[in-house]
């Protein structure tokens, strides 16, 4: 059975973020995966504080509420982080997420950890999914050292309007079946 582990970055219980991702979970759970899946508004964790602890140590040194679903990426086959775009960039707690990453990577710059498979969903309100490839890649650029590959990107634009993932039965069957991938 394969092990997900997908953070929802969306302050909005009912948005397109959310939506997106639940339906990835579904296609997950349907297909035999076990998914723990995390609301990070509703959890309360600090940021990075460049303690470097985890550089001779494996873990990091704040144990909050994050810390426990840091210790079950190890062992996770694929990761799902989804994020409404705020002011051109991922949201606070995403970003925060992405710095408490760093005890995945070795001293040297490699995983410490197997590879993972790496899926990222991004929602915004331009109607050009590629409005924000450069930043989305810019981060990408960090996945191979925390050990995750082959991502996979869905982007939902028109998020001002929260039924825009919901309506578009496009993004919705990609969303389904990218669940279902990371399951097998």
């Amino acid at each position: 059975m394969k092990k997900i582990v997908i953070y929802n970055g969306s302050p909005r219980k009912d948005g397109n973020t959310t939506t997106i991702l639940d339906m990835i979970a579904r296609g997950a759970r349907e297909h035999g995966a076990e998914v723990e899946y995390k609301i990070l508004f509703k959890m309360k964790f600090m940021a990075c504080q460049g303690c470097f602890n985890c550089r001779i140590h494996e873990n990091c040194a704040i144990n909050d509420e994050l810390t426990a679903t840091l210790n079950k990426l190890k062992d996770a086959d694929a990761v799902v982080i989804g994020s409404p775009v705020y002011f051109m960039q991922m949201t606070g707690p995403v970003k925060n997420l992405y710095d408490r990453l760093f005890p995945l990577m070795g001293e040297d710059g490699t995983p410490r950890y197997s590879q993972k498979q790496i899926a990222t969903v991004y929602t915004q309100e331009f109607d050009d999914p590629h409005m924000f490839d450069d930043y989305f890649n810019y981060v990408a650029g960090t996945f191979p050292s925390f050990g995750f590959v082959n991502e996979r990107r869905l982007v939902c634009t028109g998020g001002n309007n929260p039924e825009s993932a919901e309506k578009n039965q496009e993004i919705m069957q990609k969303a389904y079946e990218l669940g279902r991938i990371l399951a097998q």
